[in-house]
């Protein structure tokens, strides 16, 4: 009885001795796919995160330049008015009727909007830098940041008329109405100007 508890026991400890070559190597092999699969997501956030700063500083840059341009009543005539960007390059803002050409197509809402394939119509665009600043001893954190900034106003002036007034913003790195590794619409804003 003793001699078969042996070679039982010999048999099981066969068995259980330890991972062999090729187990070791499928488990470095799945690891492996893991890490990368991991690497691909973390590369796409950045993507994207990167990505969704430019379009919100583009936001803010046209709902500044909307701003000055709805305060100027429409019935005053030919007005300008200038923005400064962080060089101290000062941008004339033209507030007369007319300005970037419009895309043919209607979107979704039904409304046109800026149309940056077309050439820019002088005084009605910009090149606007936003500066990378925060650092602690005042010194830049990045890379400055351009933005193609282009508006629009249409209707006649006159008192007592309404003008509407498009104005969009997009990253100069954007080709076209869009562009980049994921294809963003510029956002054209939009706003009603009266006396």
């Amino acid at each position: 009885m003793e001699l078969a508890f042996k070679k039982e026991h010999r048999r099981r400890a066969r068995w259980v001795e330890g991972f062999s070559v090729i187990e070791l190597l499928i488990a470095m092999f799945v690891l492996t796919i893991g890490l990368l699969g991991g690497m691909v997501i973390l590369l796409v956030a950045m993507s994207t995160n990167s990505r969704n700063r430019m379009d919100t500083s583009a936001v803010a840059l046209s709902q500044s330049v909307m701003d000055r341009i709805v305060v100027l009543s429409s019935s005053a005539g030919v007005q300008a008015t200038q923005m400064t960007d962080c060089n101290g390059t000062v941008h004339n803002i033209v507030t007369a009727p007319g300005g970037a050409p419009l895309t043919n197509l209607t979107i979704m809402n039904g409304s046109q909007s800026i149309d940056f394939t077309q050439a820019p119509v002088p005084g009605y665009q910009m090149l606007y830098t936003l500066c990378a600043t925060g650092a602690a001893d005042g010194q830049t954190t990045g890379n400055s940041q351009i933005y193609d900034v282009r508006w629009y106003i249409s209707g006649p002036v006159a008192a007592g008329t309404t003008q509407l007034v498009y104005v969009a913003a997009k990253h100069t790195n954007e080709s076209g109405n869009g562009g980049g590794k994921f294809y963003t619409m510029p956002i054209t804003l939009r706003a009603l100007r009266g006396n």
